[in-house]
């Protein structure tokens, strides 16, 4: 899990993810959807390859890259917790303010 963490915290792969959103693209295609270098690219989809967050299929002439769920779902998870914790936390502030706005709009009525 730590090893996606680190892959994503650097922009270019997040870029690249990005690109990769919507489906397979190749080499050239991320190239331009992300105005990075090629070299930049390769290297970057080799290191993502290499840790399982995307997939390689050979198309000819062409290398389509695609995102693979499943290295990126542990992270999910890992952080729907904390998404839980801080969603739980601002109901119980809105609870809070709401008790105490209360009586303030009593003695307005």
């Amino acid at each position: 899990m730590v090893d996606v963490f680190q892959l994503l915290a650097r922009p270019s792969r997040r870029h690249l993810l990005e690109a990769l959103r919507d489906g397979e693209r190749s080499v050239n295609e991320l190239v331009r959807r992300t105005h990075m270098s090629q070299p930049t690219v390769s290297k970057q989809l080799r290191l993502l390859r290499e840790s399982g967050v995307v997939s390689l299929r050979p198309a000819g002439r062409h290398h389509l890259y695609s995102i693979r769920g499943q290295s990126l779902r542990a992270a999910s998870e890992w952080l729907s917790y904390y998404e839980r914790f801080w969603l739980d936390g601002l109901s119980r502030m809105d609870r809070a303010l709401q008790r105490e706005l209360a009586p303030a709009k009593r003695r307005k009525s």
